[in-house]
Formats: C-alpha cells, sequence, structure tokens
C-alpha cells in the first residue's frame, strides 16, 4: 500500500463496487495495475475517476509553484464541475508563472452558458421534498452554467439525475437539456430497466409494445416521451400503466401517520402505491396549487376550475390524496377513479365557459378512468370521511417494518421473521442486492438469478443472469420460446396466458403447454351419491402407505406418485428417509443432509445431501446456517460437521417454536420438531408422527378421523384444509400452477450447476420476501394435486382478528401478482414457473354430522378392506 502513496488515482479507491477492485487499487501503483481485479465495464464511476485524476497529473505536472499546482488538483478533487472559486483560483495562481496549466485544464473549467433558466423553474414543483424545491429555486436563480444547476441540485437533496423521477423528466423534455452523457456498457448488457421491460408484453398495441421494448433496452432518451404520450397516457393501456406501476411502487398493505390526507390513516388491510410522508406533502401542495391557480393540469391539457372552496373542497382534497396515496384496489390493484366519480367532480367544478368546445367531461373521463363496471376502480367515498377501524391494542397490531426504506440504496429489506417482541433484534434484515438496470429500482438479493432481455435481440429472447457483489453478472441465454396458443382438443385453443377449467381442475396456457390440477372430479351424472368417489387423484384409495419420488417428495401412496406422473423406477417404498443414513460421501468426507423438493423430473440429480470435505477450513466458506438438534446453531454445515453435532435443520436456529416432539407436516412427511418443519417451510398438521391421508375438500375443516387436530386460534377464521392433510388452518390459501418445461429450460440455462434455485424451497423463500407484515409467514409444499399449496399464516400464537385478516390480504396481493404476472415475477428466475394462482380459503364450519360419517366410512372400508387382505395372503402362506 505505501508504494503506491504517491499516485493520483489513489483518492478514487473508496469507488469501486467490488472488494476486488477495492483491493487492486490500494495496491496499485499505477493505472496498469488495476486491470487485473477491476473490470472497466462494471466500474463505470471508478475508472472516470482514474482518467480525470490521470489528466489531472499530467496537466498539474506543468506548475511551476506549488500554489498553482495545489490550485490545480483541487480543480480535479472530485466529480462536481469546478466552483467559480476553484476556476478563479486556478486563474490567478497560473496565469503568468504556468500557461500550460491554463491551456490544459480548460475542457475541465471551460463551462456551457445557459440563457433563461429561470424557465426551468416550474420543475422545482415536481419534487416532494421541500429542501429540493427550495435547493432547485435558488439554482436556477444563482447559477450561471447547466454544469452548475445539477450539481446544485444534487447537492441540495434532489439526488441523482435520474430520467424514471418525474422532478428530472422535467427538465430532460425541454429542448436546453442539463443532461450529459452516460457510458452505454453495462446498459448494453442489462438494459435501462428489465424489470419494466417484463411489462411490455401486456401493451395492448403493436406501436406501444415496440416503444415500450425500445424504452427499457437501451433508448430512454429518445423514446420515453413518446412512449409515455402515446402509451402510458391512454386508458387503453391500463394493463400496461399498472403493470409498469407495480414495479416502481408496488401496492402494500397499510396507511397511517399521514397529516394532511388524514382519511387514508387507520386502514391496515387496505393496499396502498405510495402512503408516505412525501406523498402526503405534494397533496397538500396539489391542493394549495389549485387554490391559488384554478387550474387543473392533465396530459396535454389545462382545465380552469371554479373556486375550489365553493365546489365541494373535501372532495378535491380527496382527490389528491387519491393521486398521491395511490389506494389500490384488492384483486387487480389498478388506483384509477371510477368513472362516475370523474364525471361528478369534472361537471361541477371545471369552468366549461373557458374550455374548448372539443372537450367535455365524457371526453375527458374517456382517458382518465375505466368505464366497464367489471373493471377496478377507487371510489372517493371510502376517503371522505376518517376510517371506521378499531384501533388494536398493541399485541393486536400489525406492522411492516421495511417502510420507510431503512436500509441503504444497495440493500433490500426484508422482515426478519425470526425477531419477536421483546427480543434483542431488528425487525428487518438489511441484504446486498443488485438493480435490474441503469434507470430500475427494482433489486433482487445477493445470490439470485433473474431473467432479462438479450441485448440486440428482437425477438425478445430471454438470458439468465447472477446477481454478484452487487452487478448482474454470468449471463447464460434461455432456449427462445414462442408464446404460441396451446390446443385443448376438437380444434379449440387457448392463448398464451389464459385461464380456463377443464370440469373440476383449473387450467393455464403458457407457451403451448397446457397446465392443469389433477383433481377427482366427482360423476355428476349419477344419481346419488357417488359411492366410488374417494375425492382423491385418480380416485386412489385413501391408504397411507408413503413412498419417496425420485424428485425428493413423500406422497401418501405408490398411487398417487404415479398419479403425479412418477414411474416404478421414480419411487421407493417408505418415505424419504434421512439421505446420509447409508453415508453416500467419499471417505475423509462427512455427510449433511440438504433435502429439497425438485419441480422437475427432468433434473438429472436431485441432490439431498452435501459431502464436507474432513480437512476443510470452514472460515474459507460462505456463511449458510445450519441447527442441530439441541438448538445450536453454526456458521454453515462444515463447522457443524467438525463438531460431530446432530443435523436438525438449514437456516438458523428458530425462536418461538417446539425443538423437540415428532410432528406432522401438511405435506405428510414426519418431522423430528416443530422448528424442523417450519424451517422447511411447513406448517404442522398434528402432533406426533404421520399416520393416515386426508380426504380432499374445499371446506374448512377436519379430514381425519384417527388423529387430534391442535385447535385453531379462531374457531370462526377463514383458512382452508390443505389437500392430502387432515387438518384445517387458519390463513390465506393459494393454489399455484407452474411450468413444469420452464424449469427444464432454467436447467438447462444453468447446465445443471444448481437445482436450487428452481427448487420448491428456493421458489417458496423468494415468494416470503412479498410478505412485507411482520405477523405473517409464508409456507407451502407441492400437493399430491400436482399444484403448489401456499399458505399465508399468522406468526401469533393468539392472533387477533385483525393479524388474520391482514394474512388473508397478503396471500390476495401475492395471487394477484402471479396472476398479473408482475415483473417481480417474471423477473426473478425462482418464480418465473409460476403461471396462475387461486384462492382457496374460506371460512371456518363444523362439518355435518353426516359429511363427517361419509369421510369416516371410507376410512373404516378401506381399513378393513385392507386387514381382510392381509388375512387372506396370511392364510395363503401358512
Amino acid at each position: 500500500i505505501s508504494r503506491g502513496e504517491s499516485w493520483a488515482g489513489r483518492v478514487c479507491c473508496p469507488l469501486p463496487q467490488s472488494e476486488t477492485c477495492k483491493r487492486a487499487c490500494v495496491t496499485a501503483t499505477s493505472q496498469y495495475d488495476l486491470y487485473q481485479g477491476c473490470r472497466q465495464s462494471d466500474e463505470i464511476a471508478f475508472f472516470s475517476c482514474v482518467d480525470r485524476q490521470s489528466e489531472g497529473e499530467t496537466c498539474c505536472s506543468h506548475a511551476r509553484t506549488d500554489d498553482c499546482r495545489d490550485a490545480c488538483f483541487d480543480i480535479f478533487k472530485n466529480h462536481l464541475t469546478p466552483t467559480k472559486e476553484q476556476r478563479n483560483m486556478v486563474m490567478q495562481r497560473c496565469e503568468y508563472n504556468s500557461p500550460k496549466v491554463l491551456n490544459c485544464v480548460k475542457n475541465f473549467t471551460k463551462l456551457t452558458p445557459a440563457t433563461n433558466l429561470h424557465k426551468h423553474i416550474h420543475c422545482c414543483d415536481k419534487s416532494n421534498k421541500s429542501k429540493c424545491r427550495e435547493a432547485c429555486k435558488n439554482a436556477l436563480l444563482t447559477t450561471t452554467t447547466h454544469q452548475e444547476v445539477v450539481d446544485s441540485l444534487q447537492l441540495g437533496g434532489c439526488g441523482a439525475p435520474l430520467p424514471q423521477e418525474p422532478f428530472w423528466q422535467c427538465f430532460f423534455r425541454t429542448e436546453d437539456s442539463l443532461t450529459t452523457a452516460v457510458e452505454v456498457s453495462r446498459i448494453e448488457k442489462v438494459g435501462m430497466d428489465s424489470a419494466k421491460w417484463h411489462c411490455c408484453q401486456k401493451a395492448s398495441s403493436t406501436q406501444c409494445k415496440r416503444l415500450c421494448s425500445k424504452t427499457f433496452t437501451k433508448d430512454w432518451s429518445t423514446s420515453w416521451d413518446q412512449f409515455h404520450y402515446k402509451c402510458l397516457s391512454q386508458i387503453s393501456e391500463e394493463k400496461l400503466r399498472n403493470c409498469i406501476d407495480e414495479v416502481e411502487e408496488p401496492c402494500e398493505l397499510g396507511c397511517d401517520g399521514l397529516s394532511f390526507c388524514t382519511n387514508f390513516n387507520n386502514r391496515p388491510t387496505e393496499l396502498f402505491r405510495s402512503c408516505t410522508p412525501q406523498a402526503d406533502e405534494a397533496a397538500r401542495n396539489d391542493v394549495t396549487l389549485w387554490q391559488n391557480q384554478n387550474d387543473l393540469s392533465l396530459p396535454g391539457l389545462n382545465l380552469p376550475l371554479r373556486n375550489i372552496s365553493e365546489c365541494s373542497p373535501n372532495t378535491w382534497k380527496a382527490v389528491a390524496c387519491t393521486l398521491q396515496i395511490k389506494p389500490c384496489s384488492r384483486h387487480s390493484h389498478a388506483n384509477q377513479i371510477c368513472r362516475d366519480v370523474c364525471l361528478d367532480i369534472l361537471s361541477l367544478c371545471v369552468d366549461w365557459n373557458r374550455v374548448s368546445m372539443e372537450h367535455t367531461p365524457e371526453t375527458i373521463c374517456a382517458t382518465l378512468s375505466p368505464e366497464h363496471p367489471d373493471v377496478s376502480c377507487i371510489s372517493l367515498q371510502n376517503y371522505l370521511y376518517p376510517a371506521e377501524n378499531p384501533y388494536q391494542p398493541i399485541g393486536g397490531q400489525v406492522s411492516s417494518p421495511c417502510k420507510g426504506d431503512p436500509c441503504e440504496p444497495h440493500e433490500i429489506c426484508t422482515v426478519n421473521k425470526n425477531c419477536f417482541p421483546g427480543s434483542a433484534c431488528l425487525p428487518y434484515k438489511c441484504t446486498p442486492g443488485c438493480k435490474l438496470g441503469e434507470v430500475s429500482e427494482y433489486m433482487v438479493p445477493e445470490g439470485a438469478y433473474v431473467r432479462i432481455p438479450m441485448p440486440n435481440n428482437p425477438k425478445g429472447c430471454l438470458q439468465i443472469c447472477k446477481c454478484t457483489n452487487g452487478l448482474i453478472e454470468d449471463c447464460q441465454p434461455l432456449p427462445c420460446v414462442p408464446l404460441k396458443p396451446c390446443s385443448i382438443g376438437n380444434g379449440q385453443y387457448k392463448e398464451h396466458g389464459a385461464v380456463y377449467t377443464d370440469e373440476c381442475n383449473t387450467c393455464t396456457c403458457f407457451a403451448e403447454e397446457n397446465i392443469c390440477t389433477r383433481k377427482q372430479c366427482e360423476n355428476t351424472a349419477l344419481i346419488g351419491k357417488d359411492a366410488a368417489y374417494t375425492t382423491l387423484p385418480c380416485n386412489c384409495p385413501p391408504h397411507y402407505i408413503p413412498v419417496c419420488g425420485r424428485n425428493g417428495n413423500t406422497y401418501p401412496s405408490s398411487c398417487l406418485a404415479k398419479c403425479a406422473g412418477l414411474n416404478d423406477s421414480d419411487i421407493e417404498y417408505g418415505a424419504c428417509q434421512d439421505p446420509c443414513k447409508n453415508n453416500p460421501c467419499p471417505i475423509s468426507h462427512k455427510c449433511v443432509p440438504d433435502t429439497q423438493v425438485c419441480l422437475s423430473l427432468s433434473h438429472k440429480s436431485c441432490t439431498q445431501f452435501q459431502c464436507i470435505n474432513g480437512t476443510a477450513n470452514c472460515n474459507d466458506l460462505p456463511k449458510d446456517p445450519v441447527c442441530d438438534i439441541e438448538n445450536r446453531e453454526y456458521p454453515n454445515s462444515c463447522f457443524l460437521a467438525h463438531h460431530n453435532a446432530r443435523f436438525a435443520y438449514r437456516g438458523p436456529c428458530l425462536a418461538n417454536c417446539k425443538y423437540s416432539g415428532v410432528v406432522c407436516g401438511i405435506n405428510g412427511k414426519t418431522y423430528i420438531s416443530e422448528c424442523a418443519a417450519w424451517a422447511d417451510f411447513i406448517s404442522v398438521d398434528y402432533f406426533g408422527p404421520c399416520v393416515t391421508v386426508g380426504l380432499i375438500t374445499d371446506k374448512n375443516s377436519q379430514q381425519c378421523g384417527t388423529v387430534k387436530c391442535p385447535p385453531l386460534p379462531d374457531s370462526n377464521c377463514m383458512g382452508a384444509t390443505p389437500p392430502g392433510a387432515c387438518c384445517p388452518v387458519c390463513g390465506g390459501a393459494l393454489e399455484l400452477l407452474y411450468s413444469p418445461r420452464q424449469v427444464v429450460r432454467a436447467l438447462y440455462a444453468l447446465q445443471n450447476t444448481s437445482a436450487e434455485p428452481v427448487s420448491l424451497k428456493g421458489l417458496l423463500k423468494a415468494l416470503q420476501r412479498h410478505i412485507q407484515v411482520a405477523q405473517c409467514t409464508l409456507r407451502g409444499y407441492l400437493s399430491v394435486e400436482t399444484a403448489i399449496f401456499v399458505l399465508v399464516q399468522t406468526t401469533e400464537k393468539y392472533p387477533s382478528e385483525l393479524q388474520l385478516e391482514a394474512c388473508i390480504r397478503e396471500a390476495e396481493k401475492i395471487a394477484s401478482l402471479i396472476n398479473k404476472q408482475s415483473p417481480r415475477i417474471a423477473s426473478e428466475l425462482s418464480l418465473s414457473c409460476l403461471t396462475a394462482a387461486t384462492t382457496v380459503h374460506s371460512y371456518s364450519s363444523v362439518h355435518s354430522f353426516k359429511q363427517y360419517n361419509a369421510g369416516i366410512s371410507i376410512q373404516l372400508v378401506t381399513y378393513f378392506s385392507y386387514v381382510l387382505n392381509f388375512l387372506i395372503l396370511w392364510l395363503f402362506s401358512s
């Protein structure tokens, strides 16, 4: 380090994004020492700084006095434009004795004079930060060059000049722009915003699909104006607009703490896109602006208003708050104001005597609000008065710890599900992440795989890349699949993305692949009850003779395994056992279980264990905590193996659960403890080992007569009885369809290096990140109906009605993201195989005597049949 102290580039060493590059910088003696540890295309800001210092070193070497040299180096010391004082100082100290210095630095001190800067003042009001608005007005009135304006705005709290922010867009759209060119190497690779690119297929017109793709790949600056005017401003492109909104500002539960839009407070189970103090202040400013100017700005049109104080002032306040706070409809997540509300407001409050004859309330509302009554919209009636929800005691409230973005800009906030009231921990976790594009605000966590468009590919083919050290790296092309319709027989077709029913089964079409649940439909043509109907897929008998599938999943019987598509060669009799039981690892290695359920039988090997080298240095291995049966946590499997501890489960040791006592999971698998089941994203069905399979019902009721079910926290709660399980549970319940072919394509691109990103656990982990309420958690399993059954349950032992309702709403939010194919689902490889979601929770109801006895009768008949067969075989063998 000391050898390179005199190298001018040393001041740039804090800038690299990768630790490898930082180390290369602090030990470098010249720019040539950087290229082994730093990749120039990924470290744009760092290499720009190094180049600037190199040019500065060359310029300042001509200085004949120390004063001139110091003034010269001061010009190059940071990325901002030299100030007027710095320019004057180098002029004074170098003009006479070092003229070569002045000639050399003129490219850095020569600025572009700006005229009529005051015409940008209207842009200042676009910011929702009062500090930025003040700095903006001050900069435009006191500075004289474009460079100084940009510097002043950044220093004044307006942030970096990002084109997706309305404040900076206002400057970019003028002819006399303040922007400068940006290097495009990373843009070529990742795009401007690859998350929003996934929305382009939702455009209703070919022109908007083309403009959308062009805008979010690499032509933002030239295409944005056209895209905004021709597409985002049109009512016909509501799906496209909502999709883009979902990336920028996802709908999340709860709103509180607003001082102006107070009628939006105390709404813990309603969805909002932007319930923030900044949006609250912006709504206040909108109302003030309308009152002062008596004019309403719409895209391409200004409407003169009557006196607002005389024209429903509460309504105007509700309008301003709705536009800024952005409440979302429950299922579609749309946030447009309803047509009737739009017509009422414009008819009563616009001064139509001063409006051109071509415009009427009907023509204007046609571009702003949906007309069809089935299209979701926001009614202002809900927000004209305060919410009537009773405030809960502290123990019964819900919270969203990640609201307000407590983490750093390069980090992702997730709820800490292992932190409970009274414990010394933060209720959220901050983990490093990667942005999906140069102007994207959407991030995925370190280690996640994403699907982004391939550069310079007009067909829209995708590539799989990995988030590594804050950058999108290691890209591999995916097989390019045309999104063609599916044939359903008899010459009929379903469009790609269509959801339809086939008798009692839910189906979806994904790129010529028909994906359906495998429910057993009752024969309704028969008169009376169908005695042969068992409720299980393929009408399998409700025997519990478990088998283990090659995909790592335990099935209640071989009949159900074969019904799910497995062959005889794919199953072993008996539930899936400890994979380390027969010590499959080589000599000098220790086996540690690493069980997983693979979502495709095309996996060459669905590995269920990890081999630890006995001579490995555990400190050199990445952190991947594991817990032993004594509830002791180890940084990774290597430490557990070297301590000869008995493995319990992967992940940190969990709190608020029992770490001893065998339980049966809703997936029909026996776990050594409640904690082990929870760590595997599985809810407990009942205590003790698994002994039976439950009949399938759409009711929230008990399905086995031979087990004792745990009591429900609320006997009247909404919930479900998971397929094949015995006991009902409270919470939001979803049935997710997924595409096995999508999983195969992903494995092909990953070259079978790892199945974890597209395993069941990888999928559930990724879904869990979308649960923002701290009192709710997500669990799920691969059901006997070949769908992924997901529960969103409360983490509270004695939950309030509010907490139970919040989990229902979180489940519905997840279903909407999947059904709308939000970029938050489509971008991430682990979730991209999901094609449709159905909510299946219902209110709890006690079985009628007849239904209950019918279920018991089937099980008793099966039991006696099994005993009779056994006796016949015994007699025969005797």
